[in-house]
């Protein structure tokens, strides 16, 4: 990738133009006032322990990942996801597949439909350019197989034939066929078009809705049964490979399911159970800390991204301003999650804060009367779905558990 400087631009970061490679040799520290705030952190250790943990998983029960690329937009980040034996990656569209194809990521799973005249154009040159690169679409009508069958997927100059899956879904979902005469129906029009070969199955099981936990978790159970059904219904009617057949479900709340739906009970080698978890890599104070699988076992996930911010404004009794908002932090599953304080070079965890709002470049906190903020002093908020903090940040430090800064890794959203 081209953008290996550190410019002013890079917000939060010290001055100076340093190379992208020499971040971690500055001999900066996150909290001791190299930085400007608020500031955004990577914990390399925690890190390390989500990869390993999704890395033994998938090896303990034979199953594949392509983690949601999404949730980072960071070749670095990918690369080590990829190392850490990953199948392939999964992005969203085009112009996320883009960023990975240019990073130079061979296996790419588009788990939306591909319909666009400039999409399509720019996937066939891909792959004409190089044999080895497999882009991986999704089809949930008829109007899609068309589209492929009749744009530029399959052209002459490329005798492979495009590999799609079929797109399943829920009633009140998103994308994907909700009955399985519909999707026998689909497989039927991918068969008769030239150029395109079904491999698969996909779907998203990760917003089946419920009034809690246990009830989404019976409704994805249901989800995914049904799933199984149209699944052996097109084995036994010779429309997916006999043997490999590729079976991609499993955000990162529910892919323990999914594992016992399509892994546990399908034995030797006729599927390949293909996991998309992607927010696995960072984990959360929120969202992931209530639903991940990996959550109350030994070890658990780690949360890897955080925000710093300064008490700008103590105004009245129990209630401190932050220097950080909407512009700095996820608010789309929860409020920031006040973890820490720092005052006078110490960080200590802290139980009881409260972020009550947020504006676009501050957080309200209320203090309750056996804590005190001070102006200055520092907060460390967790994450609630780190998807949307990501976004927000073009370079991220990646620090040690003292915040020592120990390198940098880009996003390309």
């Amino acid at each position: 990738m081209t953008d290996d400087v550190v410019t002013w631009r890079d917000r939060a970061f010290p001055d100076g133009g340093v190379p992208l490679a020499e971040v971690g040799a500055q001999g900066w520290n996150l909290l001791n006032g190299d930085f400007h705030l608020p500031v955004v952190a990577l914990r390399d250790n925690a890190i390390e322990r989500n990869l390993g943990l999704m890395r033994d998983y998938c090896a303990r029960h034979d199953v594949l990942l392509a983690p949601h690329a999404k949730t980072t937009m960071s070749p670095a980040l990918v690369e080590r996801q990829l190392a850490a034996g990953a199948w392939g990656v999964t992005v969203a569209n085009v112009q996320q597949a883009r960023v990975f194809l240019t990073a130079g990521v061979q296996r790419i799973l588009i788990a939306n439909p591909v319909v666009g005249p400039a999409d399509l154009t720019y996937l066939a040159a891909c792959q004409r350019a190089d044999p080895d690169l497999q882009v991986l679409m999704l089809v949930d009508s008829v109007e899609t197989v068309s589209a492929l069958a009749d744009r530029v997927i399959g052209a002459d100059d490329d005798p492979r034939p495009q590999s799609v899956m079929i797109e399943l879904g829920y009633s009140g979902g998103r994308g994907g066929v909700r009955s399985t005469e519909e999707a026998m129906r689909i497989a039927q029009a991918v068969h008769e078009a030239d150029g395109l070969q079904l491999v698969g199955l996909e779907g998203y099981e990760g917003l089946v809705p419920g009034r809690d936990l246990d009830e989404r978790r019976r409704h994805v159970a249901e989800f995914l049964g049904w799933s199984a059904t149209v699944l052996h219904d097109l084995l036994d009617r010779g429309m997916l490979p006999a043997r490999g057949a590729l079976v991609s479900f499993g955000g990162s709340s529910y892919f323990d399911l999914v594992v016992t739906q399509f892994r546990e009970a399908w034995t030797g080698d006729r599927i390949e159970v293909v996991l998309r978890s992607g927010c696995y890599l960072t984990h959360d104070h929120g969202l992931y800390a209530r639903t991940s699988p990996f959550t109350g076992r030994d070890p658990e996930p780690l949360p890897a991204l955080e925000v710093w911010a300064e008490v700008l404004s103590c105004p009245e009794p129990g209630r401190a301003i932050l220097g950080a908002g909407r512009r700095d932090v996820s608010t789309d599953a929860d409020l920031p999650l006040p973890f820490a304080v720092r005052r006078g070079g110490r960080t200590q965890p802290v139980e009881g804060l409260q972020v009550t709002g947020v504006n676009d470049q501050h957080a309200m906190v209320s203090v309750p009367e056996h804590l005190s903020l001070e102006v200055g002093d520092l907060v460390g908020l967790g994450i609630s779905h780190p998807c949307t903090t990501f976004d927000k940040w073009r370079l991220i430090p990646v620090v040690t558990d003292r915040y020592e800064v120990t390198g940098a890794v880009r996003t390309y959203f």
